[in-house]
């Protein structure tokens, strides 16, 4: 009798319990639609969609889990909205994460317009990509860049982007590693790989009218209060005057400033090294920091940083900076046949010491060695008084050589102003110039104009000055506050 009241009892129960569970399980048919609506939009959204783009990777959150893009033909801008189902694909179709896809690239994206969600996102395989550049001429007046015998149109809306954000393509310096993309024959995106910093040498009295060179891409004369922009990266840098010198690695950040306090460093006394030279053609004469040297034996030189000039009839003149570190070495030049026959009559002329604005802050590809010849009287004292007057002589040689119809001389009193943001130091290719609102005589060709505030990041920008009779003013944007 126990047993089947107990048996009764775990039906109920049990009973209950199916009720219960159908109770629950019971909803408006309303909710059930929608829920299944729903669930039906999840799994469809990556998967569809209603536009298809041809686009530049504008900017990237990935904490927001959004992409803003720029269109390829109107140049119209738009974000979308990213999530783990997004296909994200390189040219060849191997899958990326949206890490990996560099801003500035061309991309085919595909997104579902009503809710601006991202399907699918894949390098364009059409487009033209030129990875890590650091081989190329840059030229924003006529807005082009040219790589080797290619030059291509800057669309009127790149994108550039260095360090994660967008900037303007003036603050682009030849020295800079980029990639670029575009189409056919013109650039709609331009990545900045490897940018630049800026070198600030304190305590340099003892090296003024000396060298400074910075891994052999930036070789300058050393003055007051120079502000120099240098590459991105670790390179030794070296400071030399009259044989006298001193090394440091130093590690560059991209625009940041770095300081080399001179006072500390230990200086190597002068020393020399013999080079051997050899010269192809073997009637070609060589020129070490303006004076003909004689290749035939050996030529000694001081330590440090010197220019040659190699020329000879039917060829190409050479113009290089050499190195001089070792107490001996071997340079071989083999000169190119010219196919200039004005090449000819320009090797024939006398010559000329190179005047200070030719050796200045020019990234140099190539080095070799250089000074004067053994077999000629020593030159300290003459050296010594040139340095003196170098300044004076280069205003004249500059003034006697300039042609009236491509430069605008100083006398016509047109100038470049610095009108904009005020109270920051102006550098002009690493010469301080003053306090903005600044200005500087206009003479035609390309500058680099780098302005500087305690507290703030320091900023450049390349400059191509033109020819016009008329005075060029630029207003830069405000520098922003550093981190530090």
């Amino acid at each position: 009798m126990l047993d089947k009241k107990i048996t009764k009892i775990k039906y109920i129960a049990a009973l209950a319990v199916l009720m219960l569970a159908i109770g629950g399980c019971a909803m408006p048919a309303d909710n059930v639609n929608g829920t299944n609506q729903e669930i039906q939009e999840n799994v469809k959204t990556p998967n569809i969609y209603d536009s298809e783009d041809a686009a530049v990777v504008v900017g990237k959150n990935t904490q927001e889990g959004t992409i803003q893009l720029q269109n390829i033909a109107t140049a119209k801008r738009y974000t979308l909205n990213y999530n783990g189902t997004t296909r994200v694909f390189d040219k060849n179709d191997v899958a990326l994460s949206m890490q990996q896809l560099k801003e500035g690239s061309v991309v085919t994206v595909r997104f579902y317009r009503p809710d601006k969600t991202l399907s699918y996102i894949k390098e364009n395989a059409d487009a033209l990509n030129i990875p890590n550049l650091s081989d190329y001429e840059l030229d924003l007046q006529n807005g082009k860049i040219t790589v080797g015998a290619n030059t291509y149109l800057l669309n009127s809306n790149v994108v550039v982007i260095s360090d994660g954000k967008e900037t303007e393509p003036w603050e682009l310096n030849a020295m800079d590693v980029i990639s670029v993309w575009g189409y056919q024959d013109r650039i709609y995106g331009i990545y900045v790989e490897k940018g630049h910093g800026y070198l600030r040498l304190q305590n340099e009295d003892y090296f003024v009218n000396g060298w400074v060179d910075v891994g052999d891409k930036v070789i300058r004369k050393i003055e007051e209060d120079m502000l120099l922009v240098v590459p991105e990266g670790t390179f030794q840098a070296m400071v030399s005057h009259k044989g006298s010198s001193a090394m440091q690695e130093i590690t560059f950040a991209r625009n940041e400033e770095m300081v080399w306090d001179l006072s500390s460093v230990e200086i190597t006394v002068v020393q020399t090294g013999k080079i051997i030279f050899t010269l192809t053609p073997a009637t070609a004469k060589m020129a070490i920091d303006g004076r003909e040297v004689n290749t035939s034996k050996p030529v000694e030189l001081t330590y440090g940083l010197h220019s040659m000039r190699i020329t000879a009839e039917g060829y190409d003149t050479v113009t290089q900076y050499i190195k001089v570190a070792e107490p001996s070495a071997n340079i071989s030049v083999e000169m190119e046949k010219s196919s200039d026959p004005e090449s000819e009559e320009q090797a024939s002329e006398p010559e000329k010491k190179p005047k200070e604005d030719e050796q200045e802050e020019t990234p140099v590809g190539k080095k070799y060695a250089l000074n004067t010849s053994d077999d000629e009287e020593d030159k300290d004292d003459e050296e010594d008084k040139e340095d003196e007057k170098e300044s004076e002589e280069d205003s004249s040689e500059k003034k006697n050589n300039e042609d009236p119809e491509d430069i605008v001389s100083a006398s016509d009193k047109y100038k470049v102003y610095i009108d904009a943001p005020e109270g920051v130091e102006a550098y002009l290719n690493g010469s301080y110039i003053g306090i903005t609102p600044v200005d500087f005589p206009k003479t035609a060709g390309n500058y680099v104009v780098t302005l500087r505030k305690n507290g703030y990041q320091t900023r450049s920008y390349t400059l191509q000055i033109d020819s016009e009779k008329k005075d060029v003013n630029y207003s830069f944007t405000e520098l922003v506050e550093s981190d530090e």
